[in-house]
């Protein structure tokens, strides 16, 4: 347990039954701001967390005011990604009641020294952004973003916790009595965070970035040795991003820009994840570290008095529970009692008739809340058990019904089911999907009851333009109406044409063009640049970025264009080769003195040759 100034050490309420109601059990975790026990919700026989605050926090009443106020907002969240507040109170200390999840933490993982593949970073970062998004699309902060508070249920699925409760404890007056433990906040504060500046979402997106990183590599950028020297080194600095996150690497830098106009919103970023996706093989499953000796959560569809998370939460939370618990359960036993001591002193008849066993009407609780249906029956007479089964057109953790059905007579003190929802059914996502159109994929989607999610476009070497190049899922099946993620194909990448083609054989460059994908035409010109069957110029040029598949025309080289032979006869040598030369001719033969006249020319004047046929003088 951790020491708080001012206070005694935090007891341990292992054994404790909270405002008559929640029995803790053994605790799993303890932070800064309390202890969290799993606990038995002993009205609904279900597992829970019970997160117990110190009690220092507990005597600051504006802060009780706050974390009743932040509780309340938080529970009205209803996803998926969200740890579901169930209830909250005071009993003694101020609690909060939660789903219990099985697989621990992103802390209990790193703890024991495993960190994870980019992979497998990727989509716990896509889902926390999921679950952000939601949050900030409702005006929610959550201000504490840490490995701690990213939780687990045994089938891999996150939870962000303690949301609402960074920000009570942020304006509570006794907040400097964590000044130890304040330490493992501020290292994963934003730049903002520290100034002490306003915050909205994007302080969020910059402690995630921290996160991921440290999820990859299994330390924390810009952490010194004191806590001032931790926030000096984050001010103005982006997050530095190892080489070991690969193809995050890029995306976790913009998340973890100095400035928070740089960085993108939770929605933004998870499409950034998502378009990364393609470069990474398929995560395996996360190494989940159990809280303690906590046990296993009931397989889905089980009937069993543990209940799973329900979604939305199952009652609108109270601020402390008001059933009434002891002589009022125990009258019906006392009166029976009574009755039977009375029967035997009158007669057998009379005894008969008391001891005949009362029944009741089942009540239609179709649609109610878990908890409305158990003090419901309760009330009536009988014991409850929850059983699970799938439906769809239903939510989960709505009431289906009862069994025996509603309006059936039964006897009290028997047992009767709630049927609780666990949602939709499940389908299986259909083979195939990769290789065909987004149309095509939307239409076997549908077939089977699925819709296509978030679509993001990449370039493709193997997958033809506009065809589905990869399908994102972390399990065979969905619920029926579930969304699945796509990966369509843009085709080939562009393609850059190489430096130093010009001056090379046609045969030569063409081949080389060919090998990367471009479509080769070819026309002849005259040039004086290269020589006759080498490449002049490209269309596009050399460097130019191009689709694949574009056409390429090179321009073949026929040497220079033939021109007319001026005529020399009667001029010097001299005079000659000067106007010879003017018209582009270099290569000269002289026939006779070189002081002489020229008295002959081949090719005559006026005839066509190239610049570099040789021109015979003949001289006298």
């Amino acid at each position: 347990m951790n020491n708080l100034r001012n206070s005694s050490q935090t007891p341990d309420l292992s054994g404790t039954l909270l405002d008559g109601r929640y029995l803790l059990r053994q605790a799993v975790g303890t932070g800064t701001s309390g202890t969290v026990y799993a606990a038995d919700d002993t009205n609904l026989q279900r597992r829970v967390a019970v997160k117990v605050l110190h009690p220092s926090l507990s005597g600051d009443q504006e802060f009780v005011e706050r974390f009743r106020s932040e509780a309340r907002t938080v529970a009205s969240l209803n996803h998926p990604h969200v740890l579901a507040i169930y209830d909250w109170g005071v009993d003694g200390s101020a609690y909060l009641v939660t789903e219990y999840l099985g697989g621990g933490s992103l802390r209990s993982m790193l703890s024991t020294g495993r960190t994870l593949s980019p992979a497998q970073a990727l989509m716990l970062g896509l889902n926390a952004c999921r679950a952000l998004d939601h949050a900030h699309g409702q005006g929610l902060v959550h201000r504490d973003i840490k490995p701690a508070n990213l939780l687990f249920n045994q089938d891999g699925r996150m939870c962000i916790g303690d949301f609402g409760l960074a920000r009570a404890l942020a304006e509570a007056s006794h907040t400097e009595i964590f000044a130890e433990g304040m330490v493992g906040t501020v290292r994963y504060a934003s730049p903002e965070q520290a100034r002490g500046q306003m915050l909205d979402g994007r302080s969020d997106i910059y402690a995630l970035a921290l996160v991921l990183v440290e999820a990859v590599t299994g330390h924390v950028p810009f952490v010194a040795d004191t806590l001032l020297g931790t926030l000096r080194a984050r001010d103005g600095e982006a997050v530095p991003v190892p080489a070991a996150l690969g193809p995050l690497g890029p995306i976790v830098q913009k998340a973890g820009a100095a400035e928070p106009v740089d960085r993108p919103s939770a929605a933004e970023l998870g499409k950034m994840l998502l378009s990364a996706a393609p470069q990474m093989s398929r995560p395996e499953p996360l190494p989940l570290v159990g809280p303690g000796e906590v046990g296993a959560a009931p397989l889905p569809g089980e009937a069993t008095m543990v209940a799973p998370r329900v979604s939305p939460p199952l009652a609108t939370p109270r601020e402390r529970s008001v059933r009434p618990v002891g002589p009022k359960r125990r009258w019906p036993a006392m009166l029976l009692a009574v009755l039977l001591l009375a029967g035997a002193s009158v007669g057998g008849a009379w005894l008969w008739q008391g001891m005949q066993v009362d029944q009741s009407v089942v009540p239609s609780l179709a649609g109610r809340s878990i908890e409305e249906a158990h003090l419901r029956l309760m009330d009536l007479g009988w014991t409850v058990e929850e059983r699970y089964e799938r439906r769809d057109g239903t939510v989960e953790g709505q009431v289906l019904g009862t069994d025996p059905s509603a309006g059936a007579i039964f006897d009290v003190d028997q047992v009767v089911s709630v049927i609780v929802s666990l949602g939709p059914t499940r389908v299986e996502i259909p083979t195939g999907l990769a290789g065909v159109s987004l149309a095509e994929a939307t239409r076997l989607l549908e077939e089977v009851g699925l819709v296509v999610g978030a679509v993001v476009e990449t370039a493709s070497e193997e997958v033809d333009f506009g065809l589905v190049a990869e399908v994102l899922f972390l399990a065979d099946d969905l619920p029926r109406g579930g969304a699945v993620d796509l990966i369509v194909s843009t085709g080939p990448a562009p393609r850059v044409i190489p430096d130093g083609l010009v001056g090379g054989t046609a045969d030569e460059v063409e081949q080389v063009l060919l090998s990367l994908g471009f479509v080769v035409e070819r026309s002849e010109v005259f040039s004086e640049a290269v020589g006759v069957g080498a490449v002049d110029s490209l269309s596009p040029a050399e460097t130019m970025e191009v689709p694949f598949g574009s056409v390429v025309m090179l321009a073949i080289s026929q040497g220079p264009m033939p021109r007319p032979v001026p005529g020399v006869i009667g001029l010097s040598l001299d005079a000659a080769e000067a106007r010879l030369q003017a018209a582009g001719f270099r290569v000269i033969a002289v026939d006779g003195p070189l002081a002489g006249e020229v008295i002959g020319q081949n090719p005559m004047a006026d005839e066509e040759a190239v610049p570099t046929d040789t021109i015979e003088l003949i001289t006298r």
